[in-house]
């Protein structure tokens, strides 16, 4: 098992930047407490955001330096001086909107005060070089040790939600036509920590759109990333209407024993096609398509309502099963359509010879 399989990359790299920041401290005869600091706090998820925050942090930190330099000059190593510094630079970072410095700002301006013996303007001149140098190590530790990646994790995430779904779909529909009490008792639970999951998925993607400027090799995934993303859609709308069909209430479905086992029938093959354990094949798809929209026409047709009462539950059953399979269409749609596109342009590009 990988090293990094067992401790976890950011670990790592935050041990790797600790100790080259430090290095680097000792070599210019530098304090390496803030530096090390700063490094430990700059390891975030993505480059973008090592970099970005790295830029908050610099004037923050410099900010609760100047704190604690003016007043420990004007107050000496009092109550007063820690008590300023830290309330001042808490304000200032505030109202310059330096959120995510404030921290290491106040820490800082606090432990100044206790080291600072004399040479007030040098101390702050290295304490702005030791959080350069901190910022520095750290974002390129970032950039080229482990490079942040999720492709793996978001390929993962995806195809254990479509699974997820897909099982959620044949067990709702199963209770809904044939069970008159609920199998499962928690299913909503279930089906509805899938939008967790989705929401952590989204996240992910998030991640890996912002790493795309800053990595060669995660520009030969940005394909991926679009479909990986798109596919986070379709699946946010998906388990939307299976939440729909697992919050029905337990009533007795009015259909022929043989037209129940058709519809679940029906149920388990498009569950299966969006958990991709059966190839999606066009004519099959289209086929059963078909017989689903029969279906609901004629679903539609028995349907005998009066004003003010809620649509039947083999209305609803038959709705929601319609639109799932508009939402996987969609995507197998806008995938081939992707793939056309990505084979137009590599003709083109081997044509013009790039």
């Amino acid at each position: 098992m990988k090293v990094q399989t067992i401790i976890g990359n950011r670990i790592i790299k935050t041990g790797i930047a600790v100790f080259f920041t430090a290095l680097i401290c000792k070599w210019l005869d530098f304090p390496p407490t803030f530096a090390v600091i700063t490094a430990i706090v700059t390891i975030e998820p993505t480059v973008t955001d090592s970099i970005k925050k790295g830029l908050v942090r610099f004037p923050a930190s410099a900010i609760g330096a100047a704190y604690a330099v003016l007043f420990l000059a004007i107050f000496g190593h009092s109550p007063l001086t820690y008590m300023l510094a830290a309330i001042l630079t808490i304000f200032t970072c505030f109202r310059l909107h330096l959120h995510a410095g404030l921290l290491v700002a106040t820490l800082t301006a606090i432990a100044m005060i206790e080291i600072v013996e004399n040479s007030y303007l040098i101390s702050f001149l290295i304490r702005l070089a030791t959080t350069t140098i901190g910022l520095s190590v750290s974002t390129l530790v970032n950039m080229f040790v482990f490079p942040p990646n999720y492709h793996h994790s978001l390929y993962q995430k995806i195809t254990s939600i479509r699974k997820q779904l897909s099982n959620h779909m044949k067990r709702c529909y199963y209770e809904l036509i044939f069970a008159k009490t609920p199998l499962d008792h928690g299913v909503n639970e279930k089906v509805g920590n899938v939008y967790k999951e989705l929401e952590r998925a989204t996240l992910l993607s998030l991640y890996q759109k912002k790493d795309l400027k800053y990595h060669h090799i995660l520009e030969k995934h940005e394909d991926e990333l679009i479909e990986f993303r798109q596919q986070i859609h379709h699946l946010r709308m998906i388990q939307y209407h299976v939440t729909n069909i697992a919050e029905q209430p337990a009533v007795k479905i009015n259909w022929e024993v043989e037209k129940q086992k058709q519809v679940f029938d029906t149920v388990c093959y498009f569950a299966n096609v969006l958990a991709n354990k059966i190839e999606f094949r066009k004519n099959e798809w289209e086929d059963r398509r078909e017989q689903l929209h029969q279906l609901f026409q004629e679903t539609l047709q028995t349907t005998q309502m009066n004003e003010g009462e809620k649509l039947p539950i083999e209305l609803v059953a038959v709705y929601e099963l319609t639109s799932i399979v508009e939402i996987v269409e969609d995507h197998y749609t806008w995938e081939w359509n992707q793939k056309e596109k990505n084979a137009r342009l590599k003709k083109h590009k081997t044509r013009s010879g790039l």
